[in-house]
């Protein structure tokens, strides 16, 4: 039976409200970012690159009332690009996310339904991948697949999906290997082996939905993983393609404004800063909404012998 969790208006904290606001608020700029954006990001306009923004003025260049947050030093607008970032990160989570939870989950119940002899298998095979540290294993990925015909779909996307879900399904296949081996001792398991139930049967009508809340859990945690290590790739000096034309998913996104503003940080500093404040943004708000969820579906578990 699949454990309800209660929630009501009056015992979520502001901070939880606040934390839904902040994803929505970005999840609605990112998905109508082409409408709201005023300017094209990748426009270039060298005669009014590296302006301060319209509010800060400094002695040497005075902001320009239509660009919000200034311009680069090819002219493009900052403002522009941060709106379309959020439709990158956006993008990304939607694809190495559920990507990372497909292989955990198929892992992690191959591991906890099969014999001793799979279980083994599968429990060192974890053990290799967690040696390996999860940005040198990305870079790996990147460095390898960013001259291929397969890098280059959908301006590098592919790369970044395979690179952060394949580093990222490890956690979650060993929380849903030790659910399962729990879930099969439970009295109403027995029941349905005793009624004729398949394996099937018992797999997708009583295990996945035992373990739905954790997998939900999961993927609110480690939403900001993501977009934090894209933004580090783009920190560090790291493209997922060898171009410079526009065409690379990184240059919409927060990371690549972070690469390009890392470098400006004496001419305009919000090149910078403005993407690092969004990314800061959403973390804290997936970072408080996964342990507001964590709160309230624990003691469910645990009163089900589930954790």
């Amino acid at each position: 039976m699949l454990p309800q969790v209660k929630t009501s208006s009056t015992s979520m904290h502001w901070g939880v409200w606040l934390s839904i606001a902040v994803i929505t608020l970005i999840s609605l700029i990112g998905l109508f970012a082409p409408v709201i954006s005023p300017y094209d990001p990748r426009r270039m306009e060298i005669g009014i690159s590296n302006h301060p923004p319209a509010w800060y003025n400094t002695t040497a260049k005075k902001g320009l009332p239509d660009h919000l947050l200034g311009t680069d030093m090819y002219g493009r607008d900052i403002f522009s690009h941060v709106i379309h970032g959020a439709r990158a990160a956006m993008f990304l989570v939607l694809a190495a996310i559920p990507l990372a939870a497909l292989i955990g989950i198929v892992v992690g119940v191959i591991g906890g339904w099969g014999n001793r002899l799979v279980e083994t298998i599968l429990i060192r095979l974890l053990d290799i991948i967690s040696a390996v540290p999860a940005f040198m294993f990305a870079v790996m990925v990147i460095l390898a697949l960013r001259g291929t015909a397969t890098g280059r779909v959908y301006g590098g996307l592919i790369t970044l999906t395979l690179a952060f879900a394949l580093i990222n399904w490890v956690g979650l296949a060993r929380l849903i290997h030790a659910s399962v081996l729990k879930v099969k001792s439970q009295e109403f398991m027995e029941a349905s082996r005793s009624l004729g139930a398949g394996t099937g049967h018992l797999i997708f009508r009583h295990v996945l939905p035992h373990l739905s809340y954790l997998v939900i859990v999961w993927v609110v945690n480690n939403t900001p993983a993501v977009i934090l290590l894209e933004a580090l790739m783009g920190y560090i000096g790291i493209q997922i393609l060898q171009v410079n034309d526009g065409s690379s998913f990184q240059d919409l996104s927060w990371g690549g404004l972070i690469l390009s503003g890392r470098t400006q940080l004496n001419r305009n500093p919000f090149i910078l800063l403005a993407p690092t404040l969004c990314i800061l943004a959403i973390s804290m708000s997936f970072s408080t909404l996964g342990e507001y969820l964590q709160e309230r579906i624990n003691p469910h578990f645990k009163s089900n012998n589930l954790m």
